[in-house]
């Protein structure tokens, strides 16, 4: 029902069985259906795509975090001893040069596996990650031929350090790992 004088407050606009007054036309999208949104499309943009607003070349994989954190622990645990070791480095190079030369190469591989690891979380390309770990393979091996002619024996760090940076290149050489890297414009 309504009245001379617009609509019958019994009868909220929008109802079914409202009509405007006499001589007067409905307000501006009255009656007109709104199309249904769609899962999966952004917040406030109706014609946004599904997914909309993820990154490039979807989620992150767990393998590539994995390796990312796996770097961003051993490269900051590595970079904190290299910073002691600077504060004695006269000490280790009277012990024997090489020592010296391969804690000074130490350092910075792991200051190389940090800064890899942090690019990695941030979605740069995993190149610094894998550098940084090949070169942390070939000090461990360096350390353990130094400690085999050394008379030094097996250290588990050692072990540990070697372990780490391969499971690394593993992680970041599995297939879903360079799908990822491939659908941003990145190789591996």
């Amino acid at each position: 029902m309504t009245s001379p004088t617009g609509p019958d407050p019994d009868r909220p606009q929008g109802q079914p069985g409202w009509a405007p007054p006499p001589g007067q036309q409905p307000g501006p999208g009255y009656g007109q259906q709104q199309p249904p949104q769609q899962y999966g499309q952004g917040y406030g943009y109706p014609n946004a795509p599904a997914g909309y607003g993820q990154a490039p070349g979807g989620q992150r994989p767990g393998q590539v975090t994995a390796a990312a954190v796996i770097g961003v622990v051993i490269g900051g645990l590595g970079t904190l001893g290299g910073l002691l070791t600077l504060f004695a480095i006269g000490a280790v190079f009277e012990i024997d040069a090489l020592l010296g030369i391969l804690a000074l190469l130490s350092f910075a591989s792991a200051v190389v596996l940090l800064v890899g690891g942090i690019q990695v979380l941030r979605g740069q390309e995993p190149r610094l990650l894998l550098l940084g770990s090949y070169a942390s393979i070939a000090l461990q091996l360096l350390y353990l031929l130094w400690g085999l002619v050394q008379d030094e024996g097996f250290v588990f760090t050692g072990l540990l350090g070697f372990v780490l940076p391969i499971l690394i290149v593993v992680l970041l050489r599995t297939e879903q790992s360079r799908q990822y890297f491939a659908a941003r414009g990145q190789s591996v």
